[in-house]
């Protein structure tokens, strides 16, 4: 696959002048075209790509690949939606007029969806976020951690949602109905991944993320992705990710250290709560092995992680807990989901900023709701 392919993450990102051609025309290709007319209404698309469909896709005539290079223009730009496209991105270095660029946008989950968040923006009300009540602005701990973000939006981002949490209010959702053509992808926001070469990944789930990292990060040596529920997942990626070889998928938890816990199998997934085995009190339950990523990284000689991206359904501080000295010794980036508990809004952000010096700090909402909150941080001298 072609280096450095460009990757448009936000709806902001993708130039109005432009003539588009979807590429793709299945799930992620319809909601591309379903978000742009209803936020880029006068934004011109010609064509979707599709080798399996025929007709129209949202009402855009669908044209098969081998009618691509006839049908375009210097003014076009061919958005790639698929997922699994290193071939056809080879195939479009050749073409060597053709412009294009990977799609990965925070996709609502289906049309209706986009409907309704849109239908929303038109409604709902300005962001006035109230938090100088809540206890932990009092004793001095809400102050900590928004010191420790250097811009003004991730500081007003951030007292929103506490505020949020305590009075159950719209802000995060005016937020975010609002801001959505300039909210990226979860993860791939605010980081420098041009150095990164390995990647250890908490919360692998279906795989899509760990694609999008190979994807956007060619040079990438190896990705190790724990998911403990790997085999009850749906796995429509399942035969690509065991055969790549940069990716390890490990049937391991994280944690603080290497241990058994439970897992809530009560719980649609994603939603799995963990918990030591004599705390846990689930409807229905099973035991996972847990490691620490310091054994771990010594265990297998691995010599420098570069990114950590945990989603683990509240374990997230006992990980960070069990990389201390991998997070001290190789100072990688960092993306932290912190919405699985109130207290992981302050305590993630806190534990950071006392275990890694000059850090920088930046947040990330991804849904309407109080839930994918994404902390980043990274290093300010590398």
């Amino acid at each position: 696959m072609a280096h450095n392919t460009p990757c448009l993450i936000r709806i902001e990102d993708i130039p109005k002048e432009a003539s588009l051609i979807i590429y793709g025309g299945g799930h992620a290709g319809a909601l591309l075209i379903a978000l742009l007319k209803l936020y880029r209404p006068d934004q011109s698309i010609r064509y979707v790509v599709d080798d399996v469909k025929r007709g129209e896709v949202e009402g855009i005539p669908v044209i098969a690949s081998d009618a691509l290079e006839k049908v375009y223009r210097p003014e076009d730009l061919v958005l790639v939606s698929v997922l699994l496209c290193e071939n056809l991105l080879i195939r479009l270095d050749g073409i060597k007029t053709l412009r294009y660029a990977l799609a990965r946008l925070n996709y609502p989950h289906d049309v209706k969806e986009c409907e309704a968040l849109h239908a929303m923006r038109q409604s709902s009300l300005a962001i006035t976020p109230r938090y100088t009540s809540l206890k932990e602005h009092r004793n001095g701990v809400f102050e900590r951690v928004i010191s420790l973000f250097e811009r003004e939006e991730d500081r007003a981002l951030y007292s929103m949602i506490v505020h949020d949490w305590h009075e159950r209010s719209l802000d995060v959702r005016s937020y975010y109905v609002h801001h959505f053509p300039f909210i990226g992808r979860h993860y791939l926001e605010h980081l420098d991944f041009s150095d990164v070469k390995v990647i250890i990944e908490g919360g692998l789930a279906d795989g899509i993320n760990t694609i999008e990292f190979l994807l956007l990060m060619p040079q990438v040596e190896k990705v190790y992705g724990f998911e403990p529920l790997y085999h009850a997942y749906e796995h429509p990626h399942k035969v690509y990710l065991n055969a790549n070889p940069k990716v390890e998928i490990l049937t391991q938890g994280l944690w603080n250290e290497n241990t058994t816990l439970a897992i809530d199998t009560s719980s649609e997934l994603p939603l799995a709560r963990v918990a030591p085995l004599k705390e846990a009190d689930f409807a229905s339950q099973i035991e996972i092995e847990v490691v620490s990523i310091d054994t771990f990284a010594a265990q297998r000689g691995i010599e420098k992680v570069d990114f950590i991206k945990f989603d683990i359904e509240g374990a997230e501080l006992n990980a960070l807990k069990g990389a201390f000295k991998t997070l001290q010794k190789d100072r990688p980036k960092l993306a932290i989901s912190i919405y699985h508990s109130y207290n992981d809004l302050y305590q993630i952000a806190l534990f950071l900023s006392e275990t890694l010096e000059d850090y920088s700090y930046r947040l990330g909402q991804y849904h309407y709701d109080l839930g994918e909150t994404v902390l980043y941080a990274f290093p300010k001298k590398m």
